[in-house]
């Protein structure tokens, strides 16, 4: 159990580290998961933060969902 919450912390703590050096730091600077080029197992990374509070999630005019780090 204790390994999986490492995980999941340095997991966590890179894809927060991607998301602030592609400028995705509030709502006007969201991105995509596409202009991300996220992974399958860092969308899933995504999914938990948002859970967790750490990533924000909002739809744009177009529909398209778009994140960013809160923290």
């Amino acid at each position: 159990m204790a390994e999986y919450a490492a995980w999941m912390f340095i997991h966590g703590k890179r894809l927060r580290r991607k998301l602030k050096e592609a400028g995705a730091i509030s709502e006007d600077t969201a991105k995509t998961i596409s202009e991300l080029r996220l992974s399958s197992r860092e969308i899933r990374t995504l999914e938990r933060n948002i859970i967790i509070g750490k990533l924000k999630e909002i739809t744009d005019a177009k529909g398209e969902k778009r994140y960013y780090v809160t923290q």
